[in-house]
């Protein structure tokens, strides 16, 4: 109860009391006065405090002065109680918890029944999820990435520092390429809203095809210019060395050259997959007078056509069926290909900075991109 600014600046006398002849009483058991709320406290600090005596606090707000005086003694009221049941795990179990799950891959992916087995805090899998979910953790899909050695780290983040200056001029005279397996249909989670135990109604259910229909597609860009894309026809067989330097090779120096006399001078992107990395591979395109740019192993999340490759896919998704016949599935590739536009590759080429400094962020290790 806030106390009116009248009272507090002009305090309650004391009367004085007429003198009086003591009676004697049979002893009164003594109970102890229940304890002040924070909010009554407060106020007997705040009266004190501008001078009241605990005799006209008692008379102003009938407190006794024993209450009156345990207030006064603290040195600040107590806090509100915090509403909701208590925690079951302590302050000190709870930063225990957190430290063993981020202590090591392994721990990371202990299920909470698995922890409360493990921490041997007496408790079940609830009272873990409850005390990580206080901290900000939850159960979450892990990401997939390739496996970045040590070595390997090293040469992303050295790559990453060499390159996190160049301007988009010197990208656009990148020649990025790559392949991808395109199978049509969902590439993503799919996420429906149902009630508990409609898991199995058909609405709910993604069937699953035993083998998907697919094409390996390899295609390329640079600056906001598409090349050529090519499909990997059926009775060529698996990409090596023999079979990229027979269908794909040929492609890459065919459109360097139409580019050369248009003025554009083009570099050579392409990952260490065996056919690219090959010997023979290497001097074929140094005979062909292609220059290849050196690049860090397993960075796909340094080549922007991967985006492409992604743009593609969800465009499928969203508008073929799934499962189609081979020639279906590539009428629909080739369609999707050409609408990718110079929208795209002028904004996949103007964050290619931002993927350097990403790479630099992580020490060398795993990206968003």
């Amino acid at each position: 109860m806030a106390i009116p600014l009248n009272i507090l600046l002009n305090p309650m006398p004391i009367e004085e009391s007429e003198p009086h002849i003591s009676i004697p009483h049979p002893p009164i058991r003594r109970v102890k006065a229940p304890d002040l709320t924070r909010d009554q406290k407060r106020d007997c600090q705040l009266l004190h405090s501008i001078g009241w005596s605990y005799t006209q606090i008692q008379r102003f707000k009938g407190f006794s002065i024993t209450q009156i005086g345990r207030a006064c003694r603290e040195s600040r009221p107590m806090p509100k109680k915090r509403p909701g049941r208590p925690p079951i795990l302590s302050q000190a179990q709870t930063e225990e918890l957190v430290e063993f799950v981020c202590a090591s891959t392994q721990n990371r992916r202990m299920s909470f029944a698995q922890l409360a087995h493990v921490m041997e805090f007496g408790v079940k899998k609830d009272a873990i999820r409850t005390a990580l979910a206080r901290e900000g953790f939850h159960r979450r899909l892990a990401m997939r990435k390739p496996p970045i050695s040590e070595k390997n780290r090293i040469i992303r983040l050295a790559w990453a520092h060499e390159h996190k200056d160049w301007t988009e001029e010197q990208w656009y005279q990148i020649l990025w390429t790559d392949e991808t397996w395109i199978t049509g249909g969902r590439h993503t989670r799919t996420w429906v809203t149902r009630r508990a135990g409609e898991e199995w109604d058909p609405t709910c259910i993604v069937e699953r095809h035993q083998r998907k229909k697919g094409w390996m597609f390899w295609g390329c860009f640079h600056g906001h210019t598409k090349g050529p894309g090519i499909f990997w026809e059926k009775d060529w067989g698996s990409i090596n060395e023999e079979s990229y330097r027979a269908h794909t090779v040929p492609v890459i120096h065919g459109y360097i050259e139409l580019m050369k006399r248009e003025g554009i001078d083009l570099k050579l992107m392409q990952d260490g997959a065996p056919g690219h990395a090959a010997a023979d591979t290497r001097e074929d395109l140094r005979e062909r007078g292609i220059r290849v740019i050196f690049w860090p192993p397993f960075s796909p999340d340094l080549n922007p056509i991967e985006r492409v490759w992604h743009i593609m896919k969800n465009y499928l998704q969203d508008h073929y069926p799934e499962n189609m016949s081979y020639d279906n599935l590539r009428i629909a590739v080739k369609e999707t290909w050409e609408k990718v536009g110079e929208f795209e590759f002028r904004e996949l080429i103007g964050e290619m900075q931002d993927r350097c400094k990403a790479v630099i962020s992580a020490d060398g290790r795993f990206t968003k991109y």
